[in-house]
């Protein structure tokens, strides 16, 4: 039944692509005029991947007004986000099939978010199947799929076009490809993972380290690595200072919502101190599952982030949780309630901040749930941790209570 299921899967990523074109299409007509272009993360890419084809770089001023002209209209530095370049150049490896074929930047932005709409359905149906006792719960199904497509920073992802969902869906497919021992795969996913390192390069250094003995993911990662920086480093050079350079700016180019400044805070130090705690108990537990949660949280506190999209990097933490509270044995419905209110408290808390009416309610609510969020999410992990390992402590001290009475009955008889 198993193997069916995956033998299914092609097909069914094959169906939501095509789904995901049409629904992309129609909502790049709907947003037209609007303050939202759909895919309009790709556009800097795109723009700089086509300058850096023709032997430039991507991190020069002159890209960055080729990326200005794109979007705004004008070369002129714009009052709005002022776009960069901003990723290594294996992005441009990726892209460039496509922009050979001549592909109109709108086009390939419809093909991008709905590649990542699919990529982000499997990994719904995926997660679905993975729950135990489903057949006693159908009615989780749909809130699920719900939840899951309007989860607030995945959501944003797939209509903005960000990498951050791609490079993180990536990281939990390398992780679950070494986990099922094709490390092949595990390796080439690793290297897509890092299209956007600043999300990823802790993780993905974490896999390498806890699967180092099958050593074919690392070659396997070495090669994929090669095959994606060999053409443009061959094309523009040695890239890194240029692109340290770009990157370096990016906080005070942005209105950021987060900064490793704010580690300093409560909620960052709750932050550090959750993540941190968790890390230790996958460790010591040898649960890659909460080791992966941990590595991801705590790789998202020491970078910049500007909207909710980044966010995403909790999607393992909720899946964990799904897994647990969802089915507890007491309190099943109290547990249900609490984990479905987590997954949509990013739009409930935005609902509540656009009831303000002032003219900085998203960016305000930007910076409310970096310093929430996080913390509501690792807590509830970590608490759930703490009893997982008092239930079996409990069980463990009570079975060696068990023996200990056993073997004074067996000496009692004896005598």
């Amino acid at each position: 039944m198993k193997t069916m299921k995956i033998r299914m899967f092609p097909g069914l990523f094959l169906l939501f692509l095509v789904l995901g074109i049409f629904i992309m299409q129609y909502l790049q007509s709907v947003l037209q005029g609007s303050t939202i272009t759909l895919g309009i993360d790709l556009y800097p890419r795109w723009v700089g991947s086509k300058i850096a084809l023709n032997g430039n770089s991507p991190y020069t001023l002159e890209t960055r007004q080729q990326i200005w002209l794109a979007i705004y209209g004008s070369t002129d530095l714009p009052s709005g986000n002022p776009f960069g370049f901003y990723y290594p150049p294996a992005i441009v490896t990726i892209l460039a099939p496509f922009i050979f074929m001549d592909i109109s930047i709108q086009n390939a932005a419809v093909l991008w978010c709905a590649f990542l709409w699919a990529l982000l359905s499997m990994f719904i149906v995926h997660w679905i199947l993975s729950l135990p006792n489903l057949s006693k719960a159908r009615l989780i199904i749909p809130l699920l799929l719900i939840g899951g497509w309007f989860f607030r920073p995945a959501f944003s992802n797939y209509i903005l076009g960000q990498f951050a969902l791609f490079s993180v869906l990536m990281t939990i497919t390398a992780w679950y490809s070494f986990e099922k021992e094709k490390p092949i795969l595990a390796g080439i996913f690793c290297t897509f993972s890092l299209l956007k390192p600043s999300l990823t390069i802790l993780p993905v250094i974490l896999l390498l380290v806890l699967y180092r003995r099958q050593l074919t993911g690392l070659i396997s990662f070495m090669i994929s690595s090669l095959v994606l920086y060999l053409p443009p480093t061959l094309i523009l050079g040695w890239w890194p200072p240029d692109f340290f350079a770009d990157i370096s700016n990016y906080a005070m180019e942005n209105r950021v919502s987060w900064s490793i400044v704010d580690i300093n805070t409560p909620a960052g130090l709750t932050w550090l101190f959750a993540s941190s705690v968790l890390g230790m108990f996958g460790l010591f537990t040898k649960d890659t599952r909460i080791s992966m949660t941990s590595a991801l949280a705590l790789n998202a506190i020491f970078v910049p982030h500007t909207a909710d999209y980044d966010l995403v990097v909790l999607i393992l933490p909720l899946v964990y949780l799904s897994s647990i509270w969802l089915f507890a044995k007491n309190k099943k419905l109290l547990f249900s309630t609490l984990f479905f209110i987590l997954l949509w408290f990013p739009w409930v808390s935005l609902l509540f901040f656009l009831q303000t009416k002032t003219g900085n309610a998203v960016e305000t609510w930007y910076r409310f749930i970096w310093l929430t969020y996080p913390n509501l999410i690792l807590i509830s992990v970590l608490l759930t941790q703490f009893t997982s390992i008092r239930i079996a402590l409990s069980r463990l001290w009570s079975d060696s209570k068990n023996k200990v009475h056993h073997k004074e009955n067996s000496a009692i008889s004896e005598i």
